[in-house]
């Protein structure tokens, strides 16, 4: 599967905001640094740790590979 540089952080973007849930708030149930997420939403970070996913797919209630395909 290939994904796009910025399919990781857009389906992350839009699954968020589908939860009404701000940066913050995700980057807090998520254990990770804010600014870590909104790079990771901006593609400024293209290929974040499987665990950084991880614990955004937990915090979001998805999986891994909802977030990395493309739509």
């Amino acid at each position: 599967m290939t994904v796009s540089k910025n399919t990781i952080g857009s389906n992350i973007k839009s699954r968020r905001k589908n939860q009404n849930l701000s940066q913050e708030q995700l980057a807090s149930n998520a254990g990770i640094k804010y600014s870590n997420l909104v790079k990771i939403e901006n593609s400024l970070i293209n290929k974040p740790s499987v665990h950084t996913i991880y614990r955004i797919a937990k915090s979001l209630d998805t999986t891994v590979e909802n977030l990395i395909e493309a739509k």
